[in-house]
C-alpha cells in the first residue's frame, strides 16, 4: 500500500493551511484506500481521522504536572481549542499525561473509551458512563466500522536511578473512588500498545518508550508510532517490526504549555531516536512531527 505523507500547518481555528511539505510517496495508492490523517496533540496524543470517524489516543492539552495532594483539574479551554469531537478515545496507560484529560472528553463529545482497568475506574470515578467504557487487558481483537485494533500488553519505560536502570512496578487503580480524583490516582494501570488496521494500512502506536519484544513478531507495521526513550535499546524492536515509516513521539516536555515551543533539547531527543532507528536501517522513513500539525496517510 502506497503512504503519502504530507504535513499541513493548522490556523487557529482549525482551518487547514496550504500543505508546506509532501513527503515522497511509497509506491502507488489504491482508489479504494480511504485517506487516513494524523495530527499530533503533543505528548503521546494522537488525532486520527478516517471517514467520519475520529479517533484520540492518550489526548491530553491540559499540560501540566498532577500535585499527588491536589485535586486534578482539566483545563477544558485548552482542551476545546484543539478537540472539537471524539468518536473513540485509546489509552495507553493511565498516567496524567495520557489519560488527564479523557474523562472530560469523553462527556463531552460521548466518546467510546478503550484502556485497563484503572483508566475505565478513573473514568467512572469521573463521572464518565459505563455504557462508554472498554476495559482491556491485552489480546482483544477490536472490531469498529472504518478500523479494528489489536491491543498488544506492553510495558513502561526503565527508568534510571542512581545511575542504574530498573522496571517500575505497576500499580493499579481496581475500583471507582469515592472522592475526587487526586494527581496521586494517576498510577500507570499497565501499558498496551495499539494495534490499528485501516484497510490495508497497518499502523503501530506505542504510549511509552518499552517494549515486551516477543509481543512485536509478526507485527510489521507499515508505520509505527514510537515513544523516545534514551534508556532502551532499540535496535532489536526495530529489526522485529521493520516498520517502513517511524513517527517520533513523546520526545516534547509535555508540563510545557504549546505556547513555550519546542525546546532545542526536547528536538535532541527526538533527533536521537530518528538516529538509533537509521543506525538499523536507513532505508525506513523517520519523521519527527510537530504541535498540531497533521500527516496524511493515503
Amino acid at each position: 500500500m502506497g503512504i503519502i505523507f504530507a504535513i499541513v500547518h493548522l490556523a487557529a481555528l482549525l482551518v487547514v493551511l496550504p500543505v508546506q511539505a509532501a513527503e515522497s510517496a511509497i509506491g502507488a495508492a489504491s482508489p479504494q484506500q480511504q485517506r487516513v490523517t494524523l495530527k499530533w496533540l503533543g505528548t503521546a496524543g494522537w488525532e486520527i481521522q478516517i471517514a467520519q470517524t475520529k479517533i484520540l489516543i492518550d489526548p491530553f492539552l491540559t499540560r501540566k504536572q498532577a500535585v499527588a495532594a491536589e485535586e486534578w483539574k482539566t483545563d477544558k479551554a485548552a482542551v476545546l481549542n484543539v478537540i472539537s469531537g471524539a468518536d473513540y478515545i485509546f489509552a495507553g496507560h493511565s498516567h496524567v499525561d495520557h489519560i488527564g484529560d479523557i474523562p472530560f472528553i469523553a462527556k463531552r463529545f460521548g466518546a467510546k473509551v478503550i484502556g485497563s482497568r484503572t483508566t475505565v475506574n478513573l473514568c467512572l470515578s469521573a463521572g464518565v458512563d459505563k455504557a462508554q467504557l472498554t476495559t482491556i487487558s491485552g489480546g482483544e481483537k477490536l472490531d469498529f466500522k472504518d478500523f479494528s485494533v489489536q491491543v498488544i500488553e506492553s510495558q513502561h519505560s526503565v527508568v534510571t536511578r542512581g545511575g542504574q536502570k530498573r522496571q517500575p512496578r505497576s500499580a493499579e487503580i481496581t475500583k471507582p473512588l469515592t472522592g475526587p480524583i487526586l494527581g496521586k490516582h494517576f498510577v500507570e494501570g499497565g501499558s498496551y500498545l495499539y494495534y490499528f488496521t485501516f484497510g490495508k494500512l497497518r499502523l503501530l502506536d506505542q504510549s511509552s518508550g518499552n517494549f515486551i519484544e516477543e509481543n512485536l513478531r509478526g507485527l510489521e507495521p507499515d508505520v509505527a508510532i514510537l515513544a523516545e526513550n534514551s534508556n532502551y535499546d532499540w535496535d532489536e524492536a526495530i529489526k522485529i517490526l521493520r516498520p517502513k515509516t517511524v513517527i517520533v513521539h513523546h520526545y516534547d516536555d509535555w508540563h510545557v504549555p504549546f505556547s513555550g515551543g519546542m525546546t532545542a533539547a526536547a528536538r535532541r531527543r527526538a533527533q536521537r531516536l530518528e538516529q538509533q532507528v537509521k543506525s538499523v536501517d536507513r532505508n525506513i522513513k523517520v519523521i519527527i512531527p510537530e504541535f498540531l500539525r497533521t500527516i496524511t496517510l493515503e
